[in-house]
């Protein structure tokens, strides 16, 4: 089985150092094309910010929190529109026990920054979000 992935662990920090670097080096964002979790999160945040379906996304957000079926929509509307086109555009192939926990690290990411508006997550831009939130995604992804 394996561990779970915090924030402040030595891979994610780790992971986050080095795509810190690698930005500074290069003078601009990893390469989103072969990056998956840079891609993913650029997705996932474009889509709860568009103006055309904000709305429906954090409606979707706050009944998963009261309800299991609700839950599950959610996930599958992540799964088919954000994580399974960032896989297939980037070749990335991930256990379904990866997908879902993937998929829940995207909603506590929603929940934190539209429902329950934690700040600096609140009011940081999406790119920043996107720099120190991708290497999370990545450490679940290459985990095991």
């Amino acid at each position: 089985m394996t561990p779970p992935v915090f924030p402040d662990s030595p891979t994610v920090v780790a992971a986050t150092e080095a795509a810190l670097a690698l930005m500074a080096e290069a003078g601009s964002t990893p390469d989103v094309d072969r990056d998956f979790s840079v891609r993913l999160v650029r997705s996932f945040l474009a889509l709860c910010e568009n103006p055309r379906t904000r709305h429906g996304m954090l409606r979707m957000v706050r009944a998963s929190v009261g309800s299991a079926r609700a839950g599950q929509a959610f996930y599958r509307v992540i799964n088919r529109s954000v994580v399974n086109p960032a896989a297939k555009a980037t070749g990335v192939h991930a256990s379904a026990m990866k997908v879902e926990l993937v998929c829940g690290q995207l909603v506590g990411l929603a929940m934190m920054r539209y429902v329950l508006q934690v700040e600096p997550v609140a009011s940081a831009s999406a790119e920043d979000l996107v720099v120190l939130f991708a290497p999370a995604i990545r450490a679940t992804v290459q985990a095991g």
